[in-house]
């Protein structure tokens, strides 16, 4: 009877150990689909500005550059031709139309944001199938009231992005690209996700005092808005990297 005792056991023993193995190894297959799956992704980092901001946008261009690299994203600067009779930030609209159909998800950063913690991946970043921004930096600024100095789409929010193209009274009336995404994201808000301002729209409070949620220096992106050229390029001198080497005017 301890024969068959022990006999039982042993065979119960390996038949879970085979069930275990089996689990992990499908764990471990899963895991190395997904892992495939993020680097196959294809990412586009994405900025664009007039030649009147060119000097700034070389500079924070460089870390975008540099971030993309570092992650095996591609990066695209464009420069906005100055004989159009639209804003240059509602030419924005356009771009994500014709781009968005060719990547698996775009991060758009302004001209005046940087990245300033190349470490965060957009893997980090809990982005949602459509359109995830952070939430506007004034204190005044609503939940709902996102900003569009930075955001990460997906495919899932061309819908929304053509509704906001289609909205052409704020073609040349501010807030441009970012009023017409709002108004037409109350639509679709399925595929909007606002962030917490830090995420994705950091403002200095040395540069904006009332900047709500103010940047720190190991944020992902740093947002140098509404203040002139030359508070920018001091800014920049004191926080960029050594490595980045540019003549300030």
């Amino acid at each position: 009877m301890l024969f068959l005792a022990i006999r039982s056991f042993i065979k119960s023993f390996y038949e879970i150990r085979k069930s275990v193995v089996k689990q992990v190894n499908n764990f471990n297959l899963l895991r190395d689909n997904i892992s495939a799956r993020l680097h196959s992704m294809k990412t586009l980092i994405l900025s664009a500005w007039t030649e009147n901001i060119s000097d700034l946008a070389k500079i924070t261009s460089a870390t975008k550059e540099e971030y993309a690299a570092l992650h095996g994203y591609q990066y695209l600067g464009h420069i906005f031709s100055s004989d159009s009779t639209e804003h240059p930030s509602w030419r924005k609209l356009k771009l994500f139309l014709d781009l968005l159909p060719t990547v698996d998800r775009l991060l758009w950063i302004d001209a005046d944001s940087y990245v300033s913690n190349p470490m965060i991946s957009l893997d980090q970043i809990p982005y949602i199938e459509g359109l995830t921004a952070s939430r506007d930096w004034s204190v005044n600024a609503g939940p709902e009231h996102f900003c569009g100095s930075a955001m990460i789409l997906t495919p899932h929010a061309l819908p929304l992005v053509e509704r906001a193209y289609l909205k052409t009274h704020w073609a040349n009336f501010p807030f441009w690209d970012q009023s017409a995404l709002r108004e037409a994201s109350l639509d679709f808000k399925n595929y909007l996700r606002v962030l917490p301002r830090r995420a994705l729209n950091a403002v200095p409070q040395e540069l904006r005092p009332w900047a709500a949620e103010p940047w720190e220096p190991h944020d992902f992106l740093c947002h140098l808005t509404c203040i002139k050229n030359e508070e920018r390029f001091e800014f920049l001198r004191k926080n960029l990297p050594s490595h980045f080497s540019f003549d300030f005017e």
